[in-house]
């Protein structure tokens, strides 16, 4: 079986950080913001203590944990244009998708809601999972660990593509579904 790497932000899943982050109340992506939302998409707190380190800002103080709660959903925006479809289409073409990212377990679920083609995607390689974000090298090692190499890895930033090659995976700069798709069949 041929596995692909794909990430879930900007690839699978269009986000918008910054306007979430305005809603919150911040004026821009504040690094308090920024060190709750790592500790818990690497797993070193839970939704609650994500919530209650927003709410104890002058930011936010004002939200209720509901608000907070849709208002950290809207991160996530739209599948992107054309990925459900070729993802759902990959494993009648042999290669099984694999998500590889660095998320929250609260935007998985909502991922795999969003996501049509999720159900094609049945396990995956993340940072709440692993205690790390890429390009750390335990996320490489843990989805080599379990699938392997992938037959490629796409991811839209260009650091990660880079982090990746170091390791020797064969990878893909996103940039939309019908470029995958030639990369991946051409």
């Amino acid at each position: 079986m041929k596995y692909i790497a794909l990430d879930i932000g900007n690839v699978c899943i269009k986000i918008d950080p910054l306007t979430a982050c305005v809603k919150m109340g911040f004026k821009t992506i504040d690094p308090v913001l920024l060190k709750a939302e790592l500790k818990f998409e690497t797993g070193y707190s839970t939704e609650e203590e994500f919530c209650r380190a927003i709410l104890a800002t002058d930011a936010a103080k004002d939200k209720s944990v509901d608000e907070l709660r849709a208002i950290f959903d809207s991160i996530l925006v739209a599948p992107v244009e054309g990925m459900p479809e070729l993802v759902a289409s990959l494993p009648a073409r042999g290669i099984q998708p694999v998500f590889f990212s660095d998320i929250s377990t609260r935007h998985l679920a909502l991922t795999r809601k969003m996501f049509p083609a999720a159900k094609f995607v049945p396990c995956g390689i993340y940072s709440f999972a692993t205690g790390v974000m890429k390009p750390h090298e335990w996320m490489f090692r843990a989805f080599e660990g379990r699938f392997g190499k992938p037959f490629l890895y796409t991811d839209d930033r260009a650091d990660l593509i880079d982090a990746a090659q170091k390791f020797g995976w064969k990878t893909h700069r996103f940039i939309n579904a019908q470029e995958l798709e030639s990369a991946l069949f051409s």
